[in-house]
Protein backbone atom coordinates (compact mmCIF):
# COMPACT_ATOMS: atom_id res chain seq x y z
CA UNK A 1 0.00 0.00 0.00
CA UNK A 2 1.50 3.21 -1.26
CA UNK A 3 1.08 6.67 0.97
CA UNK A 4 0.92 9.97 -1.44
CA UNK A 5 2.89 12.10 0.36
CA UNK A 6 2.27 15.12 -1.83
CA UNK A 7 0.40 18.14 -1.04
CA UNK A 8 -0.92 20.47 -3.32
CA UNK A 9 -0.88 24.17 -2.13
CA UNK A 10 -4.66 23.74 -1.24
CA UNK A 11 -3.71 21.32 1.22
CA UNK A 12 -1.00 23.01 2.72
CA UNK A 13 -3.13 26.41 3.35
CA UNK A 14 -5.72 24.60 5.07
CA UNK A 15 -3.49 22.60 7.26
CA UNK A 16 -1.55 25.89 8.23
CA UNK A 17 -4.48 27.68 8.92
CA UNK A 18 -5.82 25.53 10.93
CA UNK A 19 -2.85 24.99 13.14
CA UNK A 20 -1.93 28.36 13.56
CA UNK A 21 -5.43 29.42 14.49
CA UNK A 22 -4.94 26.60 17.44
CA UNK A 23 -1.71 28.76 18.13
CA UNK A 24 -3.52 32.00 18.10
CA UNK A 25 -6.83 31.09 20.04
CA UNK A 26 -3.67 29.90 23.29
CA UNK A 27 -2.72 33.85 23.55
CA UNK A 28 -4.42 36.02 25.27
CA UNK A 29 -3.44 39.58 25.47
CA UNK A 30 -4.40 42.32 28.06
CA UNK A 31 -6.22 45.58 27.38
CA UNK A 32 -4.05 48.75 28.06
CA UNK A 33 -6.57 50.35 30.72
CA UNK A 34 -5.75 47.17 32.49
CA UNK A 35 -1.90 47.88 32.29
CA UNK A 36 -2.38 51.06 33.41
CA UNK A 37 -4.23 50.23 36.39
CA UNK A 38 -1.42 47.66 37.40
CA UNK A 39 1.39 50.05 37.28
CA UNK A 40 -0.97 53.18 39.01
CA UNK A 41 -1.14 50.61 42.08
CA UNK A 42 2.54 49.57 42.40
CA UNK A 43 5.17 52.06 40.94
CA UNK A 44 8.39 50.98 40.75
CA UNK A 45 10.77 51.56 43.28
CA UNK A 46 14.44 51.11 42.78
CA UNK A 47 16.59 48.86 44.72
CA UNK A 48 18.58 50.69 47.72
CA UNK A 49 20.81 48.04 49.02
CA UNK A 50 24.42 48.53 48.27
CA UNK A 51 23.70 52.38 47.19
CA UNK A 52 22.56 55.47 46.19
CA UNK A 53 20.54 55.54 42.55
CA UNK A 54 22.19 58.80 40.73
CA UNK A 55 19.80 58.51 38.25
CA UNK A 56 18.02 55.58 36.10
CA UNK A 57 21.26 54.74 34.70
CA UNK A 58 23.84 53.89 37.65
CA UNK A 59 23.89 53.39 41.29
CA UNK A 60 27.05 54.41 43.46
CA UNK A 61 27.80 51.94 46.18
CA UNK A 62 29.27 52.91 49.64
CA UNK A 63 32.74 51.28 48.65
CA UNK A 64 32.85 53.25 45.72
CA UNK A 65 31.29 50.32 43.42
CA UNK A 66 30.10 51.89 40.04
CA UNK A 67 26.64 49.36 39.01
CA UNK A 68 25.45 50.40 35.51
CA UNK A 69 22.42 49.51 33.94
CA UNK A 70 22.54 48.33 30.36
CA UNK A 71 19.54 48.85 28.22
CA UNK A 72 19.72 46.39 25.35
CA UNK A 73 20.73 42.75 25.33
CA UNK A 74 24.20 41.40 25.05
CA UNK A 75 24.28 39.60 21.66
CA UNK A 76 27.52 39.36 20.56
CA UNK A 77 27.90 43.40 20.64
CA UNK A 78 30.00 43.64 23.38
CA UNK A 79 27.51 46.23 24.78
CA UNK A 80 28.09 44.87 28.45
CA UNK A 81 31.49 46.37 27.84
CA UNK A 82 30.99 49.28 25.90
CA UNK A 83 27.85 51.03 27.33
CA UNK A 84 29.36 50.88 30.96
CA UNK A 85 32.37 52.45 29.39
CA UNK A 86 30.32 55.47 27.42
CA UNK A 87 28.84 55.86 31.07
CA UNK A 88 31.70 55.44 33.19
CA UNK A 89 34.35 57.69 30.93
CA UNK A 90 32.08 61.01 31.56
CA UNK A 91 31.57 59.74 35.19
CA UNK A 92 35.18 59.74 35.20
CA UNK A 93 35.38 56.76 37.57
CA UNK A 94 37.49 53.72 38.25
CA UNK A 95 37.15 51.60 35.77
CA UNK A 96 37.94 48.76 37.53
CA UNK A 97 34.96 49.63 40.27
CA UNK A 98 32.62 49.63 37.49
CA UNK A 99 29.62 46.84 37.10
CA UNK A 100 26.92 46.57 35.13
CA UNK A 101 23.60 44.96 34.66
CA UNK A 102 20.45 44.74 32.75
CA UNK A 103 17.81 47.42 33.06
CA UNK A 104 14.36 46.49 33.90
CA UNK A 105 11.85 46.66 31.02
CA UNK A 106 9.04 46.91 33.43
CA UNK A 107 10.71 50.39 34.64
CA UNK A 108 11.20 51.97 31.46
CA UNK A 109 7.33 51.20 30.85
CA UNK A 110 6.36 52.60 34.16
CA UNK A 111 8.39 55.76 34.00
CA UNK A 112 7.92 57.10 30.46
CA UNK A 113 10.99 54.88 28.52
CA UNK A 114 13.33 56.19 31.07
CA UNK A 115 15.86 53.96 29.24
CA UNK A 116 14.89 55.38 25.60
CA UNK A 117 15.65 52.13 23.50
CA UNK A 118 15.92 49.06 24.67
CA UNK A 119 15.41 47.71 21.43
CA UNK A 120 18.83 45.13 20.23
CA UNK A 121 19.35 44.19 17.07
CA UNK A 122 20.89 45.72 13.51
CA UNK A 123 24.18 46.04 15.44
CA UNK A 124 23.35 49.47 16.26
CA UNK A 125 23.14 49.24 20.09
CA UNK A 126 26.11 51.22 20.96
CA UNK A 127 26.02 53.92 17.95
CA UNK A 128 22.06 54.61 19.15
CA UNK A 129 22.43 54.77 22.64
CA UNK A 130 25.67 56.68 22.88
CA UNK A 131 24.26 60.08 23.39
CA UNK A 132 21.73 58.74 26.21
CA UNK A 133 24.51 57.55 27.94
CA UNK A 134 26.87 60.25 27.61
CA UNK A 135 24.22 62.62 29.33
CA UNK A 136 23.70 59.70 32.24
CA UNK A 137 26.92 59.73 33.16
CA UNK A 138 27.69 63.45 32.70
CA UNK A 139 24.73 64.41 34.56
CA UNK A 140 25.69 62.09 37.57
CA UNK A 141 29.09 63.85 37.52
CA UNK A 142 27.72 66.99 37.66
CA UNK A 143 25.83 65.70 40.27
CA UNK A 144 28.32 64.56 42.26
CA UNK A 145 30.14 67.74 41.84
CA UNK A 146 27.52 70.06 43.30
CA UNK A 147 26.69 67.63 46.26
CA UNK A 148 30.24 67.96 47.51
CA UNK A 149 30.41 71.35 46.66
CA UNK A 150 27.62 71.94 48.67
CA UNK A 151 29.04 69.95 51.63
CA UNK A 152 32.49 72.25 51.60
CA UNK A 153 30.60 75.67 50.84
CA UNK A 154 32.27 76.07 47.48
CA UNK A 155 31.68 76.70 44.05
CA UNK A 156 30.44 73.51 41.88
CA UNK A 157 32.98 75.19 39.21
CA UNK A 158 36.13 75.10 41.58
CA UNK A 159 35.62 71.05 42.26
CA UNK A 160 36.41 68.32 39.70
CA UNK A 161 35.87 64.83 39.16
CA UNK A 162 38.89 62.42 38.84
CA UNK A 163 39.28 58.67 39.37
CA UNK A 164 36.53 58.18 41.07
CA UNK A 165 36.49 61.30 43.68
CA UNK A 166 35.63 64.97 43.91
CA UNK A 167 38.50 67.42 44.18
CA UNK A 168 38.86 70.82 45.75
CA UNK A 169 42.17 71.67 45.04
CA UNK A 170 42.40 74.85 46.56
CA UNK A 171 41.72 73.66 49.96
CA UNK A 172 43.05 69.92 49.34
CA UNK A 173 40.10 68.84 50.20
CA UNK A 174 38.43 65.47 48.16
CA UNK A 175 36.16 63.06 48.85
CA UNK A 176 35.36 59.35 47.10
CA UNK A 177 31.71 59.19 44.73
CA UNK A 178 30.84 56.53 47.09
CA UNK A 179 31.10 58.71 50.39
CA UNK A 180 29.06 61.34 48.72
CA UNK A 181 26.64 59.59 46.72
CA UNK A 182 23.47 59.45 49.31
CA UNK A 183 24.07 63.66 48.99
CA UNK A 184 24.17 63.34 45.30
CA UNK A 185 21.02 61.32 45.25
CA UNK A 186 19.15 64.04 46.31
CA UNK A 187 20.20 66.73 43.99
Amino acid sequence: MAINQTMNRRQFMLTTSVVGGAFVLGFVLPSRQVEAATIAEKPWMPPTTGGAEINAWLVVGSDDTITIRVAQSEMGEGVFTSMPMLVAEELECDWAKVRAEYASANRSLRENRVYQRMATGGSGAVRRSREYLQQAGASARARLIAAAAQQWGVLAGECQAESGRIIHSASGRQVNYGAIAAAAAQV
